[in-house]
């Protein structure tokens, strides 16, 4: 099945594999690839193998796509939204059991950790908000063409600090998000994450 995936309004855009970039000269870019997808083979795998034409003409797989931006308007942590914890226990299982309550499986939540931990273990604090979809789809737009059955995005807002800040809300603090994860019902998975100064 081919599909579109198409963001709007970032800049400074960098991407994996190359997507074709439009609008570059002014104040928001709208980024867009065309893959196609086909279901992995394996039992109990419900993820999909993406092939994407790249500029040179070849037809390359992969896993998932990739794309670093920044925002027009920086985002801003909100306080009472937030958690404060002690950046040493985040490799403990604390930042996987928030990334799976968040809906993420297993690998989705172990990649993001992996990718994420750097940054977020800078000094002896960070505080972190998931960001609602609702608020992400305001301020970056994600399209998808034909529309799947569920789009499902993950949006980690944080900020590394040497003082304990006073919040009183755990980082795990909903019951794990269970996604219909169907071999047969197409879901797009989103997830990423931004430093806010």
């Amino acid at each position: 099945m081919e599909i579109t995936v198409e963001l709007k309004d970032w800049v400074d855009v960098l991407t994996y594999p190359r997507g074709v970039v439009e609008n570059e000269e002014v104040k928001s870019t709208t980024l867009s690839w065309i893959v196609n997808v086909s279901p992995r083979e394996a039992a109990g795998d419900h993820s999909s193998i993406l092939q994407h034409k790249s500029t040179d003409g070849a037809l390359r797989e992969y896993s998932y796509l990739f794309w670093e931006a920044a925002t027009m308007e920086p985002f801003r942590i909100c306080m009472k939204n937030a958690s404060c914890v002690r950046s040493s226990v985040l490799s403990d299982g604390l930042l996987q059991d928030a990334l799976l309550a968040q809906g993420l499986s297993t690998d989705e939540a172990t990649e993001m950790a992996t990718h994420w931990l750097p940054a977020l273990t800078k000094k002896e604090f960070v505080l972190i908000e998931f960001l609602p979809s609702v608020e992400l789809d305001k301020r970056a737009k994600l399209n998808v063409a034909p529309m799947p059955a569920l789009i499902h995005r993950v949006f980690m807002l944080f900020r590394s600090t040497d003082t304990e800040h006073s919040c009183n809300l755990p980082l795990v603090r909903f019951p794990t998000l269970a996604l219909p994860r169907e071999a047969k019902k197409p879901v797009i998975v989103e997830w990423g994450g931004m430093e806010c100064f």
